[in-house]
């Protein structure tokens, strides 16, 4: 019960100073409703947290987590649902809370793109049911053309791939049409992030290079 105690004591401490005098005036406009002007959409690897990577304060980003960071396609009401859970963050989060920014962040070493990538694991793989189908959203992140299968290395290939699921979720993202629509009108930003675990970089896509360029 280590890790779950930890979890409770830190709890208590939390709460201790989120009553506290300085946080009053917050929680006067906290507790009626949330004014977010950032929605991020990242994984749910437990080493990467926006908030904390950010050091952001309660109330400023908006969260979907899930494997891989992965924005559907848009169905609308012609689709089955599948993937219905973030489209509906993605449409509360532009609709109704009119965020100025959409980040998608991805990150080096992700489970859901090791699955993706490894030729043995299929649909049937017992443990990847949910999984496999779900990163089929992004399978295309991981076609290499045949310049990169002979001078990639196995790790540069990850990384390829972990950055081009990113762009794909992005493309994704840019087709719904509450996002197209402001977008447009200049009242919404799309970014696509990646942070390394190892080195703790964190970089932004440059559409003018079209490149991961690290953030300084």
């Amino acid at each position: 019960m280590e890790a779950y105690d930890r979890l409770i004591s830190g709890y208590r401490e939390f709460k201790a100073n989120y009553l506290g005098e300085d946080n009053k005036e917050w929680l006067k406009v906290a507790g009626v409703r949330q004014d977010p002007k950032v929605m991020m959409i990242a994984c749910s690897d437990s080493r990467v947290h926006p908030a904390i990577l950010t050091r952001s304060e309660l109330g400023e980003l908006f969260m979907v987590r899930n494997v891989a960071n992965v924005v559907p396609p848009f169905e609308g009401d012609g689709g089955d649902n599948t993937y219905h859970g973030t489209s509906a963050a993605i449409e509360f989060a532009v609709n109704h809370l009119k965020v100025k920014h959409i980040i998608v962040m991805g990150h080096s070493g992700c489970g859901g793109i090791g699955a993706l990538m490894d030729k043995a694991i299929s649909d049937n793989t017992e443990g990847y049911s949910f999984i496999r189908p779900w990163m089929k959203i992004v399978k295309n992140a991981s076609e290499f053309t045949e310049q990169e299968e002979n001078t990639l290395s196995k790790e540069e290939k990850v990384s390829c791939c972990e950055k081009k699921a990113i762009l794909i979720s992005l493309k994704n993202l840019a087709e719904f049409p509450w996002v197209k629509d402001a977008v447009g009108k200049g009242n919404l930003h799309l970014h696509g992030w990646y942070f390394n675990i190892k080195s703790g970089s964190l970089s932004e896509f440059n559409k003018t290079s079209e490149k991961f360029e690290e953030i300084k």
